[in-house]
């Protein structure tokens, strides 16, 4: 046994990484901000207009942040015998690390608009983007957790 029984879900299935879901959370900056521009209701649109005076950039952020969503949830939801939630939840380091990789072109080419010129955000972003890829290519907890179960026949 690889891991600690402590590690394994109520379902037989192992507990996704704290630091998958911290790097999932930073992927889904722009969702966190619409909700929380929505749940403030009078001085939502100030918020948005705050953090995104561009629109466009909020919606490419929301439309990169969806299927890191949808992912989200269907880990909550895995049992070891849902075979299509199970199928999904397998294809979600791939398909994240494609999130990753758009939302570092898509960094890049805001700090060309920018004339290259350093920004803290711009420079936090792209460290954590360029980490949180190296971190999922490298770690086997990751890989071990959104893996198909084994079949017990």
């Amino acid at each position: 046994m690889r891991y600690g029984i402590e590690q394994y879900d109520q379902h037989g299935l192992l507990k996704t990484p704290v630091l998958l879901w911290v790097g999932w959370a930073f992927l889904i900056r722009a969702w966190v901000v619409f909700v929380v521009a929505g749940a403030s209701r009078q001085e939502g649109s100030t918020i948005l207009q705050y953090v995104y005076p561009n629109h466009t950039m909020l919606y490419l952020g929301l439309a990169m942040g969806l299927p890191i969503v949808v992912g989200m949830w269907l880990v909550g939801l895995r049992k070891s015998d849902s075979t299509k939630t199970n199928f999904i939840v397998s294809q979600l380091k791939p398909v994240t690390l494609l999130i990753v990789i758009l939302q570092l072109a898509h960094t890049v080419y805001l700090v060309d608009l920018q004339h290259w010129q350093f920004t803290w955000t711009n420079a936090v972003t792209l460290v954590s983007l360029i980490w949180f890829a190296i971190y999922l290519l490298n770690s086997r907890r990751v890989a071990d957790s959104l893996a198909l179960p084994a079949k017990i026949t």
